[in-house]
């Protein structure tokens, strides 16, 4: 990282590249039903991003709930509204650009990609599911916004999350594998035994190993 860092240090703002690990399964992990979330302990954006929530209909109803809540969203979708509203591949650019971050109603989830389309996906800012029946939103919806959505687990060995930036200190990205970690074995069974190695690559660095498996000692990083 100190290199990346250094390389970064005249242009940080438009050079912050991301940080991410690479997991290597022992075993191909059984595929999911749906997209799994993976919870950040420190977001990988802005401290205050610029978040759109896309909905159940009424769309009145969760702009509401927000309010209620005293929660900060910039913008409220139904799922009515985006398929009407933005049909067209512009559109779709247009609000994908307004925002840093997408959440979306986990009920609606499933379909939700075909209306997005694959420019949100290249962008980085594929939806994020938010569970908005919970009691406590305000924990959910900060949890939502420092999370990354895995959609390829269990078509291969090995997955990348992404799980942070250059311009993180050490002890963010720390965290942040940490409990990048901690989320994945909590659904990948059995767990870190299934994990054969970990490496850690920014977007121009070589692959780094971080971790192998060597005998049964709980898997931490430090």
């Amino acid at each position: 990282m100190k290199h990346c860092r250094s390389k970064q240090s005249f242009d940080l703002i438009n050079n912050d590249e991301k940080v991410a690990i690479q997991v290597v399964f022992k075993k191909v992990p059984a595929k999911p039903k749906h997209p799994l979330r993976l919870t950040l302990t420190h977001p990988m954006g802005s401290a205050e991003p610029s978040i759109c929530l896309i909905t159940k209909d009424p769309q009145r109803q969760y702009k509401d709930l927000m309010k209620s809540h005293g929660l900060s969203v910039a913008r409220v979708i139904g799922i009515g509204k985006l398929k009407k509203k933005f049909k067209e591949l512009e559109a779709k650019r247009v609000l994908c650009n307004s925002h840093d971050v997408f959440l979306v109603d986990e009920r609606v989830l499933p379909i939700v990609p075909r209306w997005l389309g694959k420019y949100f996906y290249t962008k980085g800012k594929a939806p994020i599911k938010v569970n908005l029946t919970k009691s406590d939103l305000s924990k959910e919806m900060g949890e939502a916004v420092r999370s990354y959505m895995v959609a390829n687990l269990g078509k291969g060995n090995n997955i990348s999350v992404p799980c942070g930036r250059v311009s993180f200190d050490n002890d963010q990205l720390i965290e942040n594998v940490n409990s990048a970690l901690t989320s994945l074995c909590k659904v990948v069974k059995p767990g870190m035994k299934n994990i054969k190695s970990v490496y850690l690559k920014s977007e121009s660095s070589v692959a780094l190993p971080i971790y192998t498996a060597l005998g049964v000692a709980p898997l931490k990083i430090s």
